[in-house]
């Protein structure tokens, strides 16, 4: 009986350790992410493009997240998600360590799009750890680490101004970026305990989770994350130059980055005691994301404009996390796949939307009223995905 009250104490420590380990990452990456976003336009004015131009790079980085996650999931099933996971975080610090050194736009695209391959993979299945170690309180220790996602989104931009101003360069962030995701590699590695590699089942293709889009509601949910991520995706950087084309100075413009964010954390809290009324809250908050999308267009005075940032924060705040809740109910057998399903339509959403209504319009107020429209057409779809689900077989 000792012996079992030993290891049933080593083993509540290990996975205390791992939750806040895994908690931490997650962070990290909310940080890192927001970093970049936050420099996206001084990367584009240092290769003399236009600071509209950031959408494209934004759109590079989830490239390379979107070719990386369909193979990852498939992956993680035969070689264990830490193995993923510190693979992943390995590639991500190889493309920091090659944007801190370049000066030219193809070195910078290649290290963007790595970037991207490690950052899809390390996010997703840092949430899946948590949820493998945590199987009775899964919920409880996502949303936790998911929050400090959001805290990193808003520590980020102020980290990164502070270095900008400090040395001069840009560069510099994607310095500390790297030691920081090096660190965690060595920590993760380190208490990992890895399950033995397992041979890939004959006929399983990784392309399967695709098979989940043959039902109508799931191809619904799956449009909507699409257009979702539209509006979420242009709002650190476009949020930021709005500012300062107002007149604002680059810190204020990063601190409207930070705000967005801290209103997204708030909508989330919100959010989780929602349960049971997901698509009519994604109405709700969609609506709220469009009117705060419009005062920030036409606001002629800056408080009012911080109003339209803080409606716009709090209208996108918890429509992932639905979306992602309404997914996994329609396929509980199969929420892998639904959840993958998911992730390919966010890095969908975050590869085209940034060139598409970002740069090309090469127009704030265009941009804005873009996105705005995006935000409408998730509302309108909520009246379907609703109508879909009165529609479920008993």
């Amino acid at each position: 009986m000792p012996s079992t009250g030993s290891n049933l104490h080593i083993e509540m420590s290990r996975q205390t350790q791992q939750n806040l380990l895994f908690s931490l990452f997650i962070t990290a990456l909310g940080m890192m992410i927001n970093i970049f976003n936050t420099v996206a336009d001084r990367i584009a004015l240092s290769l003399g493009r236009a600071a509209s131009d950031a959408g494209l790079f934004i759109s590079i980085y989830a490239l390379g997240s979107l070719t990386s996650l369909v193979l990852s999931s498939s992956l993680a099933d035969h070689v264990g998600k830490r193995r993923v996971i510190i693979g992943a975080t390995t590639i991500l610090t190889a493309g920091f360590a090659i944007m801190f050194v370049s000066h030219a736009f193809l070195p910078i695209a290649i290290g963007l799009f790595l970037f991207g391959v490690g950052f899809g993979p390390a996010e997703g299945m840092a949430s899946a750890v948590l949820s493998d170690e945590n199987p009775e309180q899964a919920s409880k220790w996502v949303n936790i680490a998911h929050s400090g996602f959001g805290l990193g989104a808003i520590l980020g931009p102020m980290f990164a101004i502070a270095v900008v101003q400090l040395s001069g360069s840009h560069h510099q962030v994607f310095l500390y970026s790297g030691i920081i995701a090096a660190v965690f590699v060595f920590f993760i590695a380190l208490t990992a305990k890895h399950p033995q590699i397992t041979k890939e089942v004959k006929g399983h293709s990784p392309f399967s989770m695709f098979e989940v889009l043959k039902d109508r509601r799931m191809a619904v949910l799956a449009l909507m994350m699409f257009l979702y991520l539209g509006y979420e995706s242009v709002a650190a950087t476009y949020t930021k130059l709005l500012f300062i084309a107002s007149g604002e100075s680059e810190t204020m413009g990063a601190f409207m980055i930070s705000l967005f964010w801290g209103s997204m954390i708030v909508a989330r809290l919100i959010g989780a005691s929602l349960t049971g009324k997901e698509v009519i809250s994604i109405r709700v908050f969609a609506a709220i994301a469009v009117t705060g999308i419009l005062i920030m267009v036409i606001a002629p005075v800056t408080w009012l404009r911080v109003v339209g940032v803080v409606l716009y924060g709090f209208g996108c705040g918890p429509t992932w996390p639905m979306l992602v809740v309404l997914a996994t109910q329609l396929f509980p057998e199969r929420s892998g796949s639904a959840i993958g399903m998911m992730m390919i339509s966010t890095m969908g959403g975050i590869t085209v939307f940034p060139s598409l209504i970002g740069t090309l319009p090469g127009n704030l107020t265009a941009t804005f009223l873009l996105t705005a429209t995006l935000a409408a057409l998730v509302m309108l779809l909520s009246f379907k995905a609703g109508h879909d689900k009165k529609q479920e077989p008993a």
